[in-house]
Order: structure tokens, then sequence, then C-alpha cells
């Protein structure tokens, strides 16, 4: 699956009428865990597949496995139990089990599990592997799942009841690609090391090993009848073997140079080839003969028969995919995502529907008419940071555009998609204005009011990673991933640079002003604090704390104590006294990772930390940890209070928003 990209379209600010904003937070279990008010977002979807009947659908996110009536788009339930993303699913032949694999952020073993799809219950957690698995393979009957994995070996295990049935070695390489002959008796297995191995399902011995490309083997797969193999690799080239014997029978690389994907027809006569080069393939797997060439025209990603044989799909680099007939080769229908490219893509079982995921959701066409029929949507990329309004009646959340969430309904009220793409966001302390600054080393104005754009500040040479306003929102603020024009200080108003600090030596992560807003202090990636007088420009401390860098600084309510976060090993949380730079008290914040956001409570009595998959609440005084809230997956990268201090908000790595009690 390919990386989801960054939104380039022209600026738009709307509410997206496919965009649902209804996250089943209300009645789903384990979407909403204990301490929060309301879930934004459904994670982001690594995979999806239909059960055998085609009447679910499951889908891999960074926080479960989402089951969906596939017929009315309807949530059925979140399987959740998983420490880490879970990046891939299918269903076993009967439909009776999911098998799930997983990244453990809480341990460098990966996880694979087998669900109960009626019950949602978990039967089985199969642990063995000591790296990523890259692949999991149900046998035709779903009595054996085979996994292979970074750790160059592979495993099989009973499928049904999940017990360890051999573990096969032999590569020198990542295993990455894995296939099951048409009656489940043998594996094929490829990777890294450039090499094919067949091997026996029931002994588990190595029977072939096939010489078969000059890099690693990206594709392979069966033809219906069972008597060829089909191999890709990353040198360009595709091969044909007899399954039985391992013989080699055709090279097919005479026009096939940067091949990204492969399939046979259902009749086995024809293997397609889809390429980088704009151009899909057909060869005569009989005789090796090149039989057409069909140009899309745009780079190719991958290909894939329907069920029956009649069409084929190809996703393209304009984030589209394309229907052909397959017997005319006729372009039948052009599909576009909205709002995003094509993440990956499937037909039902009846072939009478064609599914293509984006970053936003799944979305569903007719494959006669071309008709998009539903979307389920509510995905979204990555949460870097979340605000509340001044008035705490909206929140914001960053991913690849701006949300607008509103509190009191907890919905999805407008969407922001800026013409560059953003990296960090602001309120004006009057509400009026939000600042965007953007990768493109732009700083973007928006009048919210009037929900257009005010004025574009320019003056960075690299992308802008903070924006803050003074406290009474006269001068912004912005930082740079560039030391050499990592701050400056601009007026609201006019949109004039005022000044351009100098004297950092590394770029900015994180800016924030003094409460009576006459110093500014900044932390970047060279690991060190430095505070700035606002009116002069001038430099007036560094403080080296020793860190790798500094992710999050913020101010105490009298402006007395600076608390800091970053990367180091323990004691990463970190008060300085802002008079004198020196340090204070240090909290150890997780024995797993550092916190990556910090910030005190507006009565200035506690700190609270984002870490890994939790939120933690300190004592300011004392150091102590007050409570914590779970419910994420992966790191928090922001976390924000209400001006009144009885909600925080929290945004997450696995690209949802949490809104969180704080009066119990």
């Amino acid at each position: 699956m390919r990386n989801m990209f960054l939104l380039t379209v022209p600026a738009i600010l709307m509410l997206l009428p496919w965009l649902s904003v209804s996250f089943a937070q209300h009645y789903v279990p384990g979407y909403l865990p204990e301490g929060a008010i309301a879930r934004f977002g459904k994670g982001y979807p690594f995979n999806f597949e239909y059960s055998p009947d085609g009447t679910r659908l499951a889908v891999a996110s960074t926080i479960g496995i989402w089951l969906y009536d596939a017929r009315t788009g309807e949530e059925l339930d979140l399987l959740t139990g998983d420490t880490g993303f879970v990046t891939t699913v299918i269903f076993s032949p009967d439909g009776k089990t999911i098998v799930s694999g997983s990244h453990d952020f809480m341990s460098s073993a990966p996880t694979i599990k087998l669900w109960d799809t009626v019950t949602g219950e978990t039967k089985a957690t199969l642990s063995g592997h000591t790296d990523g698995v890259n692949k999991l393979v149900l046998s035709p009957d779903g009595k054996t799942l085979a996994s292979a994995s970074d750790d160059k070996t592979l495993r099989l295990w009973d499928g049904v009841t999940g017990e360890p049935k051999a573990t096969l070695t032999g590569h020198t390489a990542k295993v990455t690609v894995l296939a099951f002959s048409s009656d489940g008796s043998r594996l094929a297995s490829g990777g890294a090391d450039e090499v094919i191995r067949l091997w026996d399902v029931a002994t588990g011995e190595l029977l072939l090993t096939f010489a078969a490309h000059a890099n690693s083997v990206d594709a392979l797969i069966y033809s219906p009848d069972g008597e060829r193999i089909a191999s890709q690799g990353l040198d360009g080239n595709v091969c044909l073997w007899n399954a039985e014997t391992g013989e080699f029978l055709h090279l097919l690389s005479d026009r096939t140079k940067d091949v990204s994907s492969i399939d046979f027809s259902k009749d086995g006569e024809t293997l397609a080839t889809a390429s980088y080069d704009g151009t899909i393939q057909f060869w005569n797997t009989d005789t090796g003969e090149h039989l057409k060439t069909v140009n899309a025209g745009t780079k190719l990603y991958g290909i894939y028969y329907a069920p029956d044989g009649s069409t084929y799909v190809c996703d393209d680099d304009d984030e589209r995919i394309l229907l052909y007939d397959a017997n005319t080769d006729k372009l039948l229908h052009t599909f576009k995502t909205p709002g995003g490219g094509v993440g990956d893509m499937r037909y039902a079982p009846d072939g009478q529907i064609l599914v293509g995921s984006s970053q936003f959701g799944l979305h569903f066409w007719d494959v006669d008419t071309g008709e998009l029929l539903q979307t389920i949507a509510g995905y979204s990329e990555v949460v870097h940071s979340v605000i509340y309004s001044p008035d705490g009646n909206t929140l914001v959340s960053l991913d690849d555009i701006l949300r607008f969430w509103d509190v009191e309904t907890e919905k999805l009220s407008r969407t922001l998609t800026p013409e560059s793409s953003v990296a960090s966001i602001a309120y004006s302390p009057d509400g009026q204005t939000l600042a965007c600054g953007t990768r493109d080393n732009t700083i973007v104005l928006w009048n919210i009011r009037r929900w257009k754009q005010r004025i574009t500040l320019k003056g960075h040479i690299e992308g802008v990673s903070s924006v803050v306003f003074s406290p009474d929102g006269q001068i912004l603020a912005s930082g740079s991933w560039s030391r050499y024009d990592s701050i400056c200080l601009w007026n609201v108003h006019t949109g004039e640079l005022l000044k351009t600090l100098v004297g950092e030596t590394s770029g900015i992560f994180t800016l924030v002003f003094s409460p009576n807003g006459k110093m500014l202090a900044s932390g970047g990636d060279d690991g060190t604090i430095r505070f700035w007088d606002v009116e002069t420009g001038e430099l007036l401390k560094t403080v080296d704390t020793g860190m790798g860098s500094i992710n999050a600084v913020s101010y105490s309510p009298d402006g007395k104590t600076l608390v800091s976060s970053g990367f180091t090993t323990g004691d990463d949380i970190r008060l300085w006294d802002v008079e004198t730079g020196g340090l204070l008290k240090t909290i150890n914040s997780h024995a797993e990772a550092a916190a990556y956001f910090v910030v005190y409570s507006p009565d200035g009595d506690m700190l609270v930390s984002g870490n890994l998959g939790e939120i933690s609440f300190w004592s300011v005084e004392t150091g102590e940890r007050l409570k914590t809230f779970t419910g994420h997956i992966g790191p928090v990268y922001s976390v924000a209070f209400s001006l009144d201090g009885k909600t925080l908000v929290s945004g997450c790595r696995d690209s949802t928003v949490i809104l969180w009690d704080l009066t119990q």
C-alpha cells in the first residue's frame, strides 16, 4: 500500500457532503475510551477485505478493525485490543474468522490475532516472530495460516486455533511475499534475498529453490489451475515457472521494465502486467508471447481482474482508478476518490461493486454504471495538532486538512483545505484569525468569521513548524525548520515582518510567549531553550537542557516557570526557572517513550503530557503522576486544555481526536 500524499488542491472551505460526521462513538463498543466525552475520527485505513459472502467489510486501521455492513455502510463493530496499528486483515474462507497483523508500539514484536467475527472476541494471539510481519495468507481450506516476516522466517499456524505448526527457515533476508497452491499443499515464498522457495505445507520441508531475480521478489501468484507461478521482481522482470518442478518457463521482460503489479486472467491463459511507464501488457502464459499493449498514459501501480474476469482495474499516478473491459480493453469508467488518492482497491465477491480506499475512507462504485454508490467516511491522516477556539466552542484538528468540530454537538462543522500543506496552527486571542504555518514556507492568516484567506506572510526559506500569537494578539511569532531564518515576528494586522531573531543554531520545533507577552521561548532540534526579548529581538539567555531535542515548551500562568519536553532517556519533562534559567525539577514521564507534548493547566497546578498511547497528569508541586487517560494508540502529539479547565483535547498519530472530561 502506498503512503498517502499531501493535498495540494486549490484552497477550498466547505463541509464536504460525503464526509460523514457520525463516528459511532455512542454505540460501537471500544470506540470511546473511559473518561472521554467524544472521539472524532476512525483512524487511518491501511487495508480492507470483503467477507467471502460479500455481506461484511473489515478495515484494518490505526485504532483497530472496523466491521461494516457492506450493503449499507453501517458500523457493526470495532475490534480492539492491539497496542499497535492493525495494518492487515483477511477473512477465513468460511467467514467465521478474521486474521489481523499489527505493529506493537509497546514492544518490538509484531502481533497476529484470530478474531471471532460473530462475537468480536479474540480467539488466539500468535507469537513467535521477532520482527515485523509483512504478509499473512490462509490456505484455500482455511486450515493453515502462513506468515512472512522481516526476521527471515515463515511460520505456519493452525488457521482455526492459532496453534503453531512449523517454523520455516532458509531465507537469508526478510520474507515479503507468500502464495498457497490451489490445493493448499504447497507454499511459495520470496523476498529480499532474490530467490523463490517452495515448501511442503504438511511437513515444512523445503522442496525447491528458484534462482529468480536480480533484486527482491515483490510478487508471487499461482495461476488459477495451479500449474504455473508468476513472479515479479524489483529488477523489472516478470518470470513464469512450472509450479510442480520449478522449471523456468518464460522471461516476460521485453516490454515490462518497471513493472508494478501482475495478475492472471481467470482462465489462466493470460498474464497482465501494469507498469510505471503507463502501459498494461498482456502475455500468453503457454508460449510467453507478448499479445498486446494498452497505454493508460500515466504511471500505474496495481492491476486486478474481476472475480468473473469480465473487467480489470488499475490505479494510477493521477489518483484515479481505471476500469477496463477485459475483452475489448476499452476504458469503461474512471473513478476519482473524493479528496484523496488510492490506497487500496477490491472487487466485491460478485464483481458488481468496486471499492477504493483513500485517506478519507472507502468509496463504492457500480461497475456497470460507474455511479458512486456510497462512501464510508470519517478516516484521516495523522493528527499533528489540536487547539481550542478562545471561546471554547470549537476544536480544530490538523491532519492533511483542518477540521472544525463543534464541542456542544460533537460534530464536524467545517473543513478547510488550504492551497499549501499546513504544518502548524494557532488561534488569535480574539478568535477572529487562524494562522496556518505551511510546508511551503509561508504563513496564511484566515478570517474565521468570514471564512476567507486574509493575508499570506512570506519570509521563511523552509517550512513553518510553529506559529503562536502574542497574548494581546498584535504579534505573530513563527518558527522554521531552517536555522537561518528560524524565528520571525510579524505585525498581525499589516503582515509586516517586524524582526528576524538572530542567534538560533537549529531549526525550531516549538514557540511560546510569556503571559505578559514580553518574552518568547523557543525550542528546537539542538536541545536548547532560548529566551528572547520581544520588543528588541535580543537573545536574553540560552539553556542547554542536555536533551537531543525540545518538542514542546509551556509557560506557567504566572510566567515564572517554563516546562519543556524532549527526547532523552528518563527525566524528559523538566521545569525551569525563567529568571535564572536554572533547572527546578525533572519528571520521568514514561518508561517506554518520552513525552511528545507538555502543557500547564490553566490554574498552574498540573502539567499534562502526551506520551505513547496515554495522557498523563502531573502535580507541579511534587512531580507525582495524578492520573492517566488511555485510549489512543501511538504517540500523542498534541494536547490542549479548555480555558475553564473542565475538558482536555488530544490528537494522536492514530489519526483520532479525543475530548476528555476533567470534572470527574
